[in-house]
C-alpha cells in the first residue's frame, strides 16, 4: 500500500475538506463524508466506510499506508482524475512556486558571501529548520531552501541530517530532487532516500529506489560521499538476498577499483564543495565500510580498512573526525569478531562529547552503541546499550538498529 510522505497527506486533506466545505475534525464529519462520497456522481460510485475516513483524517491512530483505491477515490472527490494526477498537480504547483524563489534577495545574498560565511550559514538555516521530534514535518522555511539553487547547496547537501531521514529531512530531499536535476544530485538524494527506507525495512520502497538509484549515470567526476552511498546501498541489498553468505567477489572488487580510483584523485578546493562533505578524503571507503559493520561481514570489513589505511594515509592523521574515529572502531569489532588482536576503541566515546556537527553525531551515536555493545561483558552494560539502541530506533523509525542490536552475540571476556 502506498505510504504517503506528510506534506502529500496534509494537502490532500486539505483538498477533501475543500471540497466538503469544512474541516474534518469529528466521527460525525466521516459519517457526512462518506454519505456525500456514496452520492456524489464525482466519485462514480467508490465508496469508502467510515472507518477508513476517520484513520484517513487522523481520528484514530493508523501505521502503515492507504490502499489505492481509497486514494484515488479521493483525489477523484477533490476535482483530480485519480491520485496521480493529484500528485502531478502538487508537484506542477512547487515548480510555479519555486520560480519566484529567485525574487528572494536573504537567499540570492548567500551565494554573495565568503565560504566560511556560507557554511555557517547554511548551518544555521539546518539547525533552525530542524524540528524538535525526529518524526515531525518539515517547516515551509526548509522545503523553500530546497527548492532554492543556494539553499540546495548550502542547506540540503551542507547539513545532512541521516538522523531525521525519515522525517523533516527526508521531505527535504524529496522536494530537492524535483528542482536540482544534475547527475550527482540525483545519485546524493535517491542514496539518501534508499537509506532512510533501508533503515525503516520498508522493503518495497527501498527495493524500488534501489532500482530507481542503480539505473542513475555516475558522473565521471562524481564525489565519493554520494558515489559510495550507492556502494553502501548495492552491499546492504546483496545481503539481504543472501544474509548467511559473504559479499560477492565481483562485487567486492569492483568496489576496491572505485575506490582505488577515488583515492587517486587530488581533493577538491574548499569553496567548490559542500560542508557536507568535509573535505573528507575517504569516503568512498568508509561507506562501504559502514555497509560492512551493518551486515557484519567482519572478514572483509577488517581487510577493507586495512587498505583504507593504505591506499588515503592522510585519514589515519584527521583528529575529532567522526568518520576516521569510527573506521578505527570498525577495525576493533572485525579484529574482535575474526580472532585477531582485541582491544576496545575509546576515542568514539571522547568524540561525541563534542558540541561541533551534533546533527551528523547523533546518527552515528548509535553506531557508537553498537561498536560498545561488541565489546559489552557486563549484563547491565549489554542491557543498557540495547536500551540505548532501542529507543533510538523506534524514535526515528529506523528498526533496522533495534534488530541489528539484538543480532550481537554477547563478548568473551577481554
Amino acid at each position: 500500500m502506498p505510504r504517503l510522505s506528510p506534506p502529500v497527506h496534509a494537502a490532500l486533506q486539505a483538498a477533501v475538506a475543500t471540497r466538503f466545505g469544512q474541516l474534518l475534525r469529528y466521527p460525525s464529519h466521516c459519517d457526512a463524508l462518506e454519505e456525500e462520497l456514496r452520492q456524489a456522481p464525482a466519485t462514480g460510485g467508490r465508496r469508502l466506510s467510515p472507518s477508513t475516513l476517520r484513520r484517513f483524517f487522523g481520528l484514530v491512530e493508523k501505521e502503515g499506508g492507504y490502499h489505492l483505491h481509497t486514494l484515488d477515490t479521493l483525489a477523484h472527490y477533490a476535482g483530480h482524475a485519480d491520485f496521480a494526477a493529484f500528485g502531478q498537480a502538487l508537484r506542477q504547483q512547487a515548480k510555479v512556486e519555486a520560480s519566484h524563489l529567485t525574487d528572494i534577495p536573504e537567499l540570492l545574498a548567500m551565494q554573495q558571501l565568503a565560504y566560511p560565511e556560507r557554511l555557517l550559514l547554511g548551518y544555521f538555516l539546518g539547525r533552525i529548520t530542524r524540528p524538535s521530534t525526529p518524526t515531525a514535518p518539515a517547516p515551509a522555511l526548509a522545503l523553500r531552501l530546497a527548492a532554492h539553487p543556494a539553499g540546495q547547496e548550502y542547506y540540503v547537501e551542507s547539513f545532512v541530517d541521516l538522523a531525521y531521514l525519515n522525517g523533516a529531512y527526508g521531505q527535504v530531499v524529496h522536494t530537492y530532487l524535483q528542482h536540482k536535476f544534475t547527475p550527482e544530485a540525483q545519485l546524493f538524494g535517491h542514496c539518501a532516500l534508499f537509506l532512510g527506507e533501508f533503515l525503516a525495512q520498508d522493503e518495497p520502497a527501498w527495493q524500488q529506489r534501489l532500482a530507481q538509484l542503480l539505473d542513475l549515470p555516475v558522473p565521471a567526476n562524481c564525489h565519493a560521499f554520494p558515489h559510495g552511498r550507492r556502494a553502501f546501498a548495492e552491499l546492504v541489498a546483496a545481503h539481504h538476498d543472501a544474509p548467511q553468505q559473504t559479499p560477492p567477489a565481483a562485487l567486492l572488487n569492483r568496489l576496491r577499483q572505485q575506490a582505488a580510483a577515488h583515492a587517486a584523485r587530488p581533493v577538491a578546493a574548499p569553496g567548490a564543495l559542500p560542508a557536507f562533505y568535509n573535505l573528507f578524503p575517504a569516503g568512498f571507503h568508509f561507506l562501504v565500510a559502514e555497509a560492512l559493520f551493518l551486515t557484519g561481514q567482519y572478514q572483509a570489513l577488517g581487510e577493507w580498512v586495512a587498505a583504507t589505511w593504505t591506499e588515503v594515509p592522510a585519514v589515519a592523521a584527521l583528529e575529532n573526525n567522526v568518520y576516521t574515529e569510527l573506521l578505527y572502531a570498525f577495525e576493533a569489532v572485525a579484529a574482535h569478531r575474526t580472532g585477531g588482536a582485541v582491544h576496545r576503541p575509546t576515542g568514539l566515546r571522547a568524540l561525541f562529547m563534542l558540541d561541533t556537527h551534533g546533527w551528523l553525531l547523533d546518527y552515528y551515536q548509535v553506531h557508537l552503541w553498537l561498536v560498545e555493545l561488541h565489546f559489552a561483558v557486563d549484563t547491565a552494560e549489554q542491557q543498557e546499550l540495547r536500551g540505548y539502541i532501542d529507543t533510538f530506533a523506534l524514535q526515528h523509525r529506523m528498526p533496522f538498529f533495534g534488530q541489528l542490536a539484538g543480532l550481537i552475540p554477547p563478548a568473551a571476556p577481554l
